[in-house]
Formats: structure tokens, C-alpha cells, sequence
């Protein structure tokens, strides 16, 4: 008698990030028009764009908050979007009045630019190869049919607090190292994939591209490596990142949890 295989769990995956914002005003433009998401929810309080159903989305919560003003320590820092074809996204977001720098190599990170959105939360767009290493098209929306929202980038002081959160407690994997030592940072990419790097070890250049071209979503650690910086919190009175969601599998209904506290960061 043949033993019966047990389906393999897939593992967990960020489903959403969330933020506090005084209006929705803009974002549907923004969001669907401008990047090809798909509204995913829309009700009194809450607004939730995607890139697809699968993908991690971004819910934006009514409040009674003040403005978003960005800091150059915030804790959050940004959403990251990869997309296939850099140069090719800019110009049709240049085409439709969007300002934003052209896309640069930053080191041997990634090739990209940035945008804002209505609210000033700040987008990292980030090509999938390197500048030169633009892929093909595919049918659909410029933006949307290319894109994943593939990053939340959150600075940290406390390297050990931070891994230990992430890796032990949230059991998620250190995918990636990528030290930038002349701009007093190091870069760390946590995810729950269990896929095998193209080189294991975790600081080579040979992985970038490879986990850049991801159909999931990271947490990605900014670690501001001069010790007299400090790292400062959004005021709850003021729009701001609330945290974010994840799926996790059990083999049967799948759990979803929120994690909105990380005030033990820094």
C-alpha cells in the first residue's frame, strides 16, 4: 500500500499594510488610475488597494489625524514596488504630469526612483534587474500588469531587538544583507520563503535581482548603524503607518493576524 503524501503548508505571507489617514481623497485616483491597483475594499472607514487579491494590499483607515510629515529618522520609511521595467513605468507617470527624479543605479542595490502619494507616504519604485536589465511587458495596465508591491522598509537603531523580533518571535527568515558602509546603513530583508537563494551567503550581489523579482512581500530593516541617531514614531495624531497583516497556515482555515505594536523597535 502506497503511503498517502501530506500536502506541503505554504508558508505565511504579508497581506496588507495599513495606515491612519485624515481623507481618501485622491487615493482612488492614485492607487487604481495612476498604478493599476484594484480597489480591494471600500466601505465608511477603510480603503484597500492591491496590485492583485494575492498580492500584499495597502488599507488606509479614516482617523481624526493632522497631516503625514515626514522625518528623515521616521521608524516607517516607505512601500517598495518592483516592476519589470523601470524607465518604461517613469515615462508614462512623467507622460501623466507625475514628478518624480529619474530612475538612477543606486550601488549594486537596484536601479530606481520614487513618487509620493496623496497622503506623502513615500514609494520606492525598484526594477527588478539592474539598470540595462529591463524585462519584457506584459499585456495590461503600464504599471499595475508589471508591479509588486514587494517592501516595507522600517529603520531601526537596535539590530538584535529588531532580528529577534522578526526572526525568532515572527519566525520569518533573513533572506539578505546588503551593507551600504559609506552611507552609515546596512540593509536586512526578512520574508517567510523557504526558497532556495541563488547563493547562500546572505551578502552576495547574486541574490539582489533574484529576490527584487519576488511575487511576495519582505520586511525590509534600515539599520542606521551611527549611534547617535534615534528613530522617531509618527504622533498617533498624525497620519501615519498602523502596522501591518499577515496569513498564516495551518492546513486548514487560515489564520490572519495584525501587527500594529512595535514600540519595543527602535
Amino acid at each position: 500500500m502506497k503511503s498517502r503524501s501530506i500536502p506541503k503548508i505554504p508558508p505565511p505571507r504579508i497581506t496588507a499594510q495599513h495606515f491612519r489617514v485624515p481623507s481618501f481623497t485622491g487615493l482612488s485616483g492614485f492607487y487604481c488610475d495612476l498604478l493599476g491597483m484594484e480597489e480591494l475594499n471600500a466601505d465608511k472607514n477603510s480603503r484597500a488597494f492591491g496590485f492583485s487579491p494575492e498580492q500584499c494590499a495597502v488599507v488606509f483607515h479614516l482617523e481624526n489625524v493632522e497631516p503625514y510629515q515626514p522625518q528623515n529618522n521616521d521608524f516607517y520609511w516607505k512601500i517598495g514596488i518592483t516592476l519589470r521595467d523601470l524607465d518604461a513605468a517613469v515615462g508614462y507617470l512623467k507622460d501623466r504630469g507625475v514628478a518624480l527624479p529619474a530612475p538612477y543605479q543606486f550601488k549594486n542595490i537596484g536601479y530606481m526612483s520614487k513618487l509620493t502619494d496623496p497622503n506623502g507616504f513615500s514609494i520606492e519604485l525598484l526594477q527588478q534587474g539592474f539598470e540595462g536589465r529591463a524585462k519584457s511587458l506584459p499585456e495590461g495596465h503600464f504599471i499595475g500588469a508589471q508591479a509588486t508591491l514587494a517592501h516595507i522598509t522600517l529603520r531601526v537603531t537596535d539590530l538584535v531587538a529588531a532580528q529577534t523580533y522578526f526572526g525568532e518571535e515572527l519566525g520569518m527568515r533573513l533572506m539578505s544583507i546588503q551593507p551600504v558602509t559609506e552611507y552609515g546603513f546596512c540593509l536586512y530583508f526578512y520574508g517567510w520563503s523557504d526558497e532556495t537563494l541563488p547563493d547562500p551567503d546572505l551578502t552576495s550581489v547574486d541574490n539582489r535581482e533574484w529576490l527584487w523579482a519576488r511575487p511576495y512581500t519582505f520586511i525590509e530593516l534600515q539599520h542606521i548603524e551611527t549611534p547617535s541617531v534615534t528613530t522617531r514614531r509618527t504622533p498617533l495624531s498624525q497620519s501615519g503607518f498602523n502596522g501591518f497583516s499577515y496569513r498564516k497556515n495551518t492546513g486548514g482555515n487560515p489564520i490572519f493576524l495584525h501587527v500594529s505594536d512595535l514600540s519595543h523597535l527602535s
